[in-house]
């Protein structure tokens, strides 16, 4: 009884400090770090802009700031020069009563001339509290001086000042992922000991719930961040050029006034452009060549800029261009030159040293009125659900990228639920080994990994079907089962192709590619009553797939036609289908694409058995082809013994045809997309390969141990 009791307060003493933990990691953010500024480069300041000094010797500097964020942590001051041997720099601050809160002091020979010095505080303060800075030295024998700018240089807390000040913060030590998935993986942990604890009927589920919520974390986490593969080098900026179809509203509504088209509020996903070019993912450079020194003309008063959007709308005869430096200059001339655009000026010399960076110059209308800063352009390539979602979130919480971490920690965690829960299914249905590969390739795969947390693929509804179809081939004597299970394949394929076509036939294979392997078996076992209830399942659930397709397809096409379906039906199947597919007519598309369109589908297929990555970690990719042929070899082994596995080779044959099912059928858009497709090996085929090679190994062993 003393033990039990015992065991029951180190258990709650345990709980408590969990949970304490979890709220200080969680909601209250308290670990932080570090010494954070974004002081100015002050070499780039134009010397307009410079606007003198101010000299601490002859008097202190006084001005009001406001922290504009959490846990500050001191306050940068740009030295201009500094010249005495003696004396302190004394910066003292006091609240909106004038009590003295903090006060720092420093010997001015530690203190150089042009360099940016560095005042720690301990004060608390609070966002948009305001305080007052007091500057000043005392007993030197020389100068002191403040670097005076204009405003567009005075931090965003310090709006009113004179000076260059900047203001340094502390670092939050978790980010958001980290923060939320370490909350996860201790609540967890807890409920597994939570259900050794009580050891009753709810324990067993406790167990299953906190070893799954521990799985999904592990999984969520090498998503999220990439832990694992430090080979993978791509996964930062993986596929940012589609992202930002989702995410360019983020950088659209910093820059607040922008041009956009009649679709952009209908269709989910836009491309945003600027005067330094089409935003994907990347920063933009201007051209430095022989001709252009960071877009400037070296010989003549013209710029040149890339030919997007929004400079097409904006780079017109008439229209003008404001420089950094404040220089107005009137466009008399615009040509197409390179795929950019070549704008020519009335008058007067420019230069990068006069007139300043180009990104930061603004287009004005004939009258002098300030221009947009940025079109958004909408993607009419698909409906775009996705994006819809991520700008509904967007309006809720305001921040832009707290909304897109957050959108890629929960596209990253709805991955790893769906692959826990069809690992999980598959264990139900065959055993733990094949379970475990499955993890492990979608654990380790950097194909994977890498389209995991992508905001325009999000890559867990592609592996939601095949959850439905596993779960249906299960439960198939079930009814009740299979009417649920074709509601939830027509909710999932909807939802897919709302958010995009890519790779639509793979992913419906994958949907019935367990019952299709069923239905092989029961063929050869000549089972005619399960054959007949397989086949009309496998006929029924597909049916209501290809319906899901088609309602999205509708939904797209009412938008492609402006309302009139027909229409849109023609213009997606002539301007997306063709040239992702085959039978196009060269004349109609550009150059670029005709070896897509010619390539045999031979061709195309050879070309994915050439991995330019590591399968899994570890095993490099030049061992595909000998993945894929050791099942075979293993086959005819088993054959010549008359120890053929029926189900190891439906599910081979199966999964082989699911993942090149969309590089044969639209294999000119398979031609072009080698640097994206090979995932489509991981519908299965890779992890039963390496399946069926882990149970023969594990099948010989146990047989030599069994003769020992």
């Amino acid at each position: 009884m003393l033990k039990q009791q015992k065991n029951n307060i180190m258990f709650a003493v345990l709980s408590l400090l969990l949970l304490a933990f979890v709220v200080l990691i969680g909601p209250m953010n308290a670990f932080q770090h570090g010494y954070y500024a974004n002081e100015v480069d002050v070499t780039t300041i134009l010397k307009d802009d410079l606007a003198g000094t101010y000299d601490l010797t002859n008097s202190e500097y006084m001005t009001a700031f406001i922290p504009a964020k959490k846990h500050m942590a001191g306050v940068e001051v740009y030295i201009a020069k500094q010249d005495s041997t003696q004396g302190s720099l004394l910066l003292t601050i006091e609240d909106n009563n004038g009590k003295v809160i903090d006060r720092s002091e420093v010997e001015v020979s530690n203190v150089k001339s042009e360099t940016w010095y560095k005042f720690y505080t301990k004060a608390k303060y609070k966002i948009g509290g305001q305080y007052t800075l007091h500057i000043s030295a005392s007993g030197v024998n020389g100068n002191i001086t403040l670097q005076k700018a204009t405003t567009p240089y005075m931090s965003e807390e310090n709006q009113s000042g004179e000076v260059l000040l900047s203001f340094a913060y502390k670092k939050a030590t978790f980010n958001v992922g980290e923060r939320a998935l370490i909350c996860m993986l201790i609540f967890s942990f807890w409920l597994i000991l939570l259900a050794r604890k009580l050891k009753n009927s709810k324990s067993c589920t406790l167990k299953i719930i906190g070893i799954c919520g521990v799985l999904v974390t592990f999984l969520s986490w090498n998503y999220f961040f990439n832990s694992i593969d430090n080979s993978n080098t791509n996964f930062d900026y993986f596929q940012a050029d589609s992202e930002t179809l989702n995410t360019g509203i983020v950088y659209a509504e910093k820059d607040v006034n922008y041009f956009t088209d009649d679709k952009v509020n209908q269709y989910g996903l836009a491309r945003y452009s600027t005067i330094t070019g089409e935003y994907y993912g990347w920063a933009s450079t201007f051209m430095t060549d022989d001709n252009w020194d960071n877009g400037y003309s070296k010989e003549e008063s013209a710029i040149l800029l890339s030919n997007n959007p929004y400079t097409a709308k904006v780079a017109v005869v008439g229209n003008k261009l404001q420089f950094q430096n404040g220089d107005i200059l009137k466009i008399s001339e615009v040509s197409k030159e390179n795929g950019n655009l070549k704008i020519k000026f009335e008058d007067g010399k420019i230069s990068l040293e006069k007139n300043g960076l180009l990104k930061f110059a603004t287009f004005l209308d004939s009258d002098g009125n300030a221009l947009p800063k940025g079109s958004l352009n909408s993607y009419v390539s698909q409906y775009g659900l996705q994006g819809k979602i991520f700008r509904l979130v967007l309006r809720v919480l305001h921040n832009g990228e707290l909304v897109v971490r957050l959108s890629q920690l929960m596209v990253s965690l709805f991955l790893a639920i769906t692959v826990v829960l069809l690992c999980a299914l598959i264990k139900k249905k065959y055993n733990i080994l094949m379970a475990s590969c499955f993890f492990v390739v979608f654990w380790l795969s950097p194909w994977v990994v890498n389209f995991a947390r992508n905001l325009y693929w999000v890559e867990f509804t592609w592996f939601i079907p095949m959850v439905i179809g596993l779960f249906c081939s299960i439960h198939i004597e079930s009814k009740k089962v299979r009417i649920i299970s074709y509601f939830l394949t027509f909710i999932a394929i909807l939802i897919k192709c709302l958010c995009g076509y890519e790779y639509i036939s793979t992913i419906m294979m994958g949907l019935i590619t367990f019952l299709l392997a069923d239905l092989l078996q029961s063929l050869i076992s000549k089972d005619k009553e399960k054959t007949i209830l397989i086949f009309r399942t496998t006929f029924i659930i597909g049916t209501f797939a290809i319906i899901g397709f088609l309602s999205a397809v509708c939904m797209h096409a009412q938008l492609r036609g402006d309302g009139n379906i027909l229409e849109g039906l023609v213009t997606i199947f002539k301007n997306d289908v063709l040239r992702r597919t085959s039978g196009a007519d060269l004349n109609v598309f550009a150059s670029n694409l005709w070896d897509s369109i010619n390539a045999s589908k031979w061709e195309v297929l050879c070309n994915y058995f050439h991995f330019n990555t590591e399968i899994i970690v570890g095993i490099p990719g030049k061992l595909f082809q000998v993945l894929c042929f050791i099942p075979l070899g293993i086959f005819m082994y088993d054959y010549s013994k008359d120890a053929m596995n029926l189900k190891n080779v439906s599910l081979y044959v199966i999964t082989f045809l699911t993942s090149i099912s969309w590089i044969v059928l639209a294999k000119s858009h398979s031609y072009i997309h080698t640097h994206i497709s090979f995932v489509l090996w991981y519908f299965g085929f890779v992890q039963i390969c390496i399946y069926i090679i882990c149970d023969k190994f594990l099948r010989i062993v146990n047989t030599r141990r069994a003769k020992e």
